[in-house]
């Protein structure tokens, strides 16, 4: 009977012995699931949009209107009235210059045109005269074919003095120096008592309305940038957009640089100047309504690179093509769809098939 009993108490152990390592392995196998460590992320989806391709060039910002005005008669500057940083209208009277030469050139051209007219005068009275008398044979035809010669030189000689005290009042006029453009006084070369030749400069006026961009185009790019494309300018350090196309290109290489001049004429938009830098992005082509993810959403791995597609908590490696990178997103080629869920931030600690944890999801 004791041996019985001890047998029964031998199996009962061994039974509970075998029952306590299942549930402890049970348990270390649900533990084990419920450590599984995860990647936090966030996740996006491709969307779908058009996509430029964009050819970036560095440009100068000139001023077509800029001009210069010079001295057109030889004078004595008489007062200035504009100076440096001055506004001023079309028109407007910048300096004045002595005109007492001119006056004098003036008088003398009127007094001249005076005396060619009155002798003209004289003659044509004489022509009559003898026209008259020829058709009575009183005069011969001889005297009055000279005469009419002396006429005929004397309307040159008041054509001439016309003309000369035309050019007087224009040189009188040419005393007042105006401004050809409205602008503004970049520089002022002269002062009031200097004496002035022809083609001396006085002013240089830059106008702040119609400029132009010029930039240098590497030859390598002849068969893509024509006239006509569309552009979008902007200064350094500014988020400021203009939009434009270029106006025309130089028809010959630079030999010093290797490129061609693109030119693109626009208005300014307020606080732009002449002489200084513009960024032009030229939209050589746009792909319509490519597949597009940010730039966090694509990682490079030894085969290439790839996306990760998020399905039930878990990340898919999905081998994608990549085309233009642009303001923050990448263009899928190929291996993507549009409306697909992807990790974005954290996708470069994931590989292929990690559990994810989603920030911010309930």
């Amino acid at each position: 009977m004791k041996h019985i009993i001890i047998v029964l108490l031998a199996l009962g152990l061994v039974s509970c012995s075998g029952d306590e390592k299942n549930t402890n392995a049970d348990m270390a196998a649900a533990d084990s699931t419920r450590h599984v460590r995860s990647v936090k992320i966030t996740t996006v989806k491709s969307d779908m949009r058009d996509v430029n391709v964009i050819e970036e060039a560095l440009g100068r910002i000139l001023d077509p209107a800029n001009t210069t005005i010079s001295a057109e008669v030889p004078a004595r500057v008489k007062i200035v009235y504009a100076d440096v940083g001055d506004k001023v209208a079309k028109g407007a009277v910048l300096a004045t210059l002595d005109a007492l030469d001119m006056q004098v050139a003036v008088s003398t051209a009127e007094a001249n045109l005076a005396r060619q007219q009155a002798q003209f005068d004289a003659q044509d009275k004489l022509v009559e005269r003898y026209r008259t008398l020829s058709n009575d044979k009183f005069v011969s035809t001889t005297v009055l074919e000279q005469a009419e010669a002396q006429l005929v030189s004397l309307q040159k000689a008041v054509n001439a003095a016309k003309a000369q005290l035309k050019q007087a009042k224009n040189n009188l006029s040419k005393t007042r120096v105006i401004a050809p453009v409205a602008g503004t006084v970049q520089k002022r070369f002269v002062a009031e008592g200097d004496y002035l030749g022809v083609g001396k400069p006085l002013f240089q006026l830059v106008t702040s309305e119609d400029f132009m961009a010029l930039m240098t185009i590497p030859e390598t790019k002849m068969s893509t940038i024509t006239a006509g494309l569309p552009v979008r300018m902007h200064l350094p350090n500014s988020t400021q957009i203009i939009e434009g196309h270029i106006d025309d290109l130089a028809p010959m290489i630079g030999s010093a640089s290797n490129g061609f001049e693109a030119r693109i004429k626009f208005k300014n938009p307020g606080g732009w100047r002449a002489g200084g830098s513009v960024i032009v992005d030229i939209i050589v082509a746009t792909h319509k309504q490519a597949v597009v993810v940010p730039e966090a959403c694509v990682v490079l791995r030894p085969a290439g690179e790839v996306v990760y597609v998020i399905q039930d908590g878990k990340a898919k490696a999905q081998h994608v093509t990549t085309g233009v990178r642009r303001d923050g997103y990448i263009e899928i080629i190929q291996g993507l769809e549009a409306n697909v869920l992807l990790a974005e931030t954290g996708a470069s600690f994931l590989s292929d098939g990690a559990v994810v944890s989603i920030k911010g999801a309930q």
